[in-house]
């Protein structure tokens, strides 16, 4: 769940260069092993449990200068901030500052099972925290143009947008968001998203609905694409998602794993089959 199963770490994946290959040959099996490895190193997908709560370092890349507290989308799914807090201890006395998404530097440290993802911005610590100051509730300041101004001049950025409060969503508000079906039968909740980052955008690509289980434990994970699922939210900020199928769609439809990024996602055939399962969802 979101924010229950924060504390992870987020936002893109490093491009890898291929490696040179071997001149002699390999059989199908070996060349299948080395484009599996590849594929998990280079992956572009990134999960938001591993962004919501990543330290954030700076300029120093030994000195951490901050936390991302929140992800800020636009309707369609395209991130364009990522608010994230500075000074404050253990989250007390934070200030929140909405860093344009394109500022962070993202990238997959290790290999294999011990991958992680590193944030980092290129900025001290008293660079952030100077940085103007998001003061208004679910981040309100971002639809006002005199802040969205001032923020754009001190991140020089000049393409992150000045949003509308109906089309701005918050990672952390869809966290458990109930998802009703066909018939207005509840079939699940939001437990995460998935982000497809390539080159310098980032895009919610699916949204990861958890089914079954009590407690979390024994829950199943199924990954719908993100224009399959209507939200909508309303002017006291308040959300709603629905989609255009039942819970045996939602049973029969590929099940994915949460470790990493949903990393199933990465093969062409399971996202062919999550398209197939939900072919006849409406679109937003």
């Amino acid at each position: 769940m979101l924010v229950t199963r924060i504390l992870g770490l987020f936002l893109a994946a490093a491009l890898v260069v291929p490696a040179v290959a071997d001149e002699k040959p390999t059989n199908n099996s070996e060349q299948e092993t080395k484009t599996s490895q590849h594929e998990t190193k280079k992956s572009d997908r990134i999960a938001a449990t591993r962004v919501l709560g990543a330290s954030v370092y700076g300029s120093n890349k030994e000195d951490t200068v901050g936390s991302v507290n929140d992800i800020v989308m636009t309707k369609d799914g395209k991130v364009v901030y990522m608010i994230i807090g500075s000074g404050g201890v253990a989250g007390v006395g934070e200030t929140n500052h909405a860093v344009p998404a394109k500022a962070v530097n993202m990238a997959w440290t290790g290999s294999d099972d011990d991958v992680e993802l590193k944030l980092s911005i290129p900025m001290t610590a008293e660079d952030l925290e100077n940085a103007p100051a998001l003061s208004l509730d679910h981040c309100a300041d971002l639809t006002v143009a005199s802040f969205h101004e001032r923020n754009s001049k001190y991140f020089k950025s000049t393409d992150a947008p000045q949003l509308k409060s109906e089309e701005m969503f918050l990672a952390s508000s869809l966290n458990d968001l109930e998802v009703k079906g066909s018939g207005n039968e509840a079939v699940g909740q939001l437990d995460d998203i998935v982000f497809n980052h390539k080159m310098e955008a980032c895009k919610a690509e699916y949204f990861i609905l958890g089914s079954g289980g009590t407690l979390g434990v024994g829950e199943k994970y199924t990954a719908i694409p993100v224009n399959k699922v209507k939200i909508t939210k309303t002017d006291d900020n308040q959300y709603t998602a629905m989609i255009d199928a039942d819970k045996t769609v939602v049973g029969a439809a590929p099940k994915v794993t949460s470790d990493k990024y949903y990393a199933e996602l990465d093969h062409e055939e399971t996202r062919n089959n999550v398209d197939k399962a939900f072919a006849e969802a409406g679109n937003k």
